[in-house]
């Protein structure tokens, strides 16, 4: 037995957090830790690796640790914990685009990951690195190697992650949600991979994930958190119709283009997103899918503003943005709100929820000195009780924090809200309960949504209309039903086939 987890118990000051959990894991086993959001998943696996923030304490329980014919009994002291993290136990965390330094290219922070740990010699690090890119599927290494995170996809950065396990060596893997913040088709393959990781290396791996289909795939066994199986659909949930529509849409986009540049001294120029065409009318919901790099999230950034196309137009009421006019952007910003995929790390972590919504707050009643905002009204909307404002986003769930950052987004005042990828990283219930309110705002407030995502099934469930995306363009729109249930590209029935592929049990 590699490792077992006896009586374990976790509080912080608002509760307990784990209650008595106990379940073991073998040399070569793969376990998946599941539950829905909130049940402390992540906890547990955080407390494996002796890194429980602040105000979450350990209350009882043991966990025994068997390496190399010797064996430890957690908690440890800090010098044991030192000599365990990396080594023997490699932590793969689901926030794949907040984890590695912005400001360092890749290679360079992987071999330092690499050295630190101490598994290696320095001089064989960067030949060891490059030979498990290959292994793990990253087919344009040096592109890889000198890019900046941000330069990157999900997949892509799931992919150096593995790679640093593999040449780490551990004895065991934590994987925290290692699927959610990438599409079907990726996820398929980062599954086939960490199970190939396992069969080659004989290394553990505990899966932490709230999905069902990964469960299935790729796990031997699973410990599930939830005392009461809960399930939910948002098949209740009735779609909006299209009633009252403006006769001028609300958005109108027009062979929208946006080139980046790349390399170091010698820039050259590539097409990340082109001739990008849609409108959406109030209350509407248009739904846009693809696979990870496809431009989904350039394509959110451009439509407000945080990047600047190299073409086209876009329209807010029919009044066209310039993207270089300072009125024009606070504007444009004023009428979309959009909510990342991240809602905790959107927060400041330092700073209650009081004092988020305040600021927001703050800022447009002095655009508007009659404005009169309601804290509890404004929670209420977002089905949150009053109790959330004096806590931090810490002490959150990840579909709370969403919550809160929908909240943030409607103080605005916005005609249009752009959900990107916003409800991946959630269980089903959670999501369901997102999906709902996102609903509610769209008949209530008549908000324009748009839904980026890569499941067709979030898709299906609240859209009207879809854009599918690959390679920065668009390759089939059109009525979401039409679409989804007789798709005419391949890039479709690619993303519709990795779905259906993921709920079947991996054949090994």
């Amino acid at each position: 037995m590699l490792l077992q987890v006896e009586g374990l118990s976790l509080v912080s000051d608002q509760g307990i957090i784990v209650d008595h959990i106990s379940f073991s894991i073998n040399k070569g086993e793969i376990v998946a830790l599941t539950g829905k959001s909130g049940s402390g998943k992540t906890s547990i696996g955080l407390a494996i690796l002796g890194l429980l923030p602040r105000d979450i304490r350990w209350d009882k329980g043991m966990i025994h640790w068997n390496t190399q014919g010797s064996e430890l009994i957690y908690p440890l002291d800090k010098v044991q914990w030192t000599s365990l993290r990396g080594k023997h136990i490699f932590y793969i965390q689901q926030d794949v685009f907040g984890i590695f330094d912005p400001v360092l290219r890749m290679g360079n922070q992987m071999m330092m990951i690499v050295s630190e740990i101490g598994k290696k010699h320095k001089g064989d690090i960067e030949a060891a690195l490059r030979l498990k890119m290959v292994e793990v599927g990253i087919s344009d290494i040096d592109r890889v190697w000198n890019s900046f995170p941000h330069q990157l996809s999900g997949g892509q950065l799931q992919r150096c992650q593995i790679c640093l396990s593999v040449v780490v060596e551990p004895e065991l893997i934590i994987a925290d949600e290692p699927t959610s913040a990438i599409d079907k088709i990726n996820q398929l393959e980062i599954l086939d991979l960490l199970a190939h990781v396992r069969d080659q290396y004989q290394m553990a791996i505990l899966c932490i994930t709230h999905e069902e289909s990964v469960v299935n795939y790729l796990a031997d066994r699973f410990i599930s958190l939830d005392s009461i199986v809960e399930q939910s659909s948002v098949n209740n949930a009735t779609k909006i119709p299209n009633e009252g529509q403006h006769e001028i849409p609300i958005l109108k986009v027009e062979n929208l283009g946006y080139k980046h540049k790349f390399g170091g001294l010698f820039e050259k120029e590539g097409a990340q997103i082109s001739n990008i065409d849609l409108t959406l009318e109030a209350g509407q919901c248009l739904g846009i899918i693809g696979e990870s790099g496809s431009g989904k999230s350039t394509l959110a950034q451009l439509l407000v503003g945080l990047m600047i196309p190299s073409s086209g137009h876009v329209r807010i009421h029919d009044r066209e943005i310039d993207f270089i006019n300072r009125k024009d952007i606070w504007f444009l910003r004023s009428k979309i709100q959009l909510v990342m995929q991240d809602g905790r790390g959107s927060l400041h972590p330092n700073k209650t929820i009081r004092w988020l919504l305040q600021e927001v707050i703050d800022r447009q009643q002095t655009l508007d000195k009659t404005l009169k905002l309601d804290l509890v009204q404004i929670l209420k909307e977002v089905d949150l009780p009053a109790q959330v404002l004096d806590r931090k986003a810490s002490n959150l769930s990840g579909g709370e924090c969403l919550r809160i950052c929908i909240a943030r987004a409607l103080l605005m005042k916005p005609d249009i809200l752009i959900c990107d990828e916003s409800t991946t990283s959630l269980d089903s219930p959670t999501r369901d309960g997102i999906v709902r309110l996102l609903l509610s705002l769209m008949e209530h407030q008549k908000l324009g949504l748009i839904l980026i995502a890569h499941d067709d099934s979030i898709i299906r469930q609240a859209a009207q209309d879809i854009i599918v995306l690959e390679g920065g363009k668009v390759v089939e729109k059109g009525n979401v039903i039409t679409i989804l249930t007789n798709p005419q590209h391949m890039a479709t029935r690619k993303i519709l086939r990795a779905n259906a592929t993921l709920s079947a049990k991996r054949n090994l």
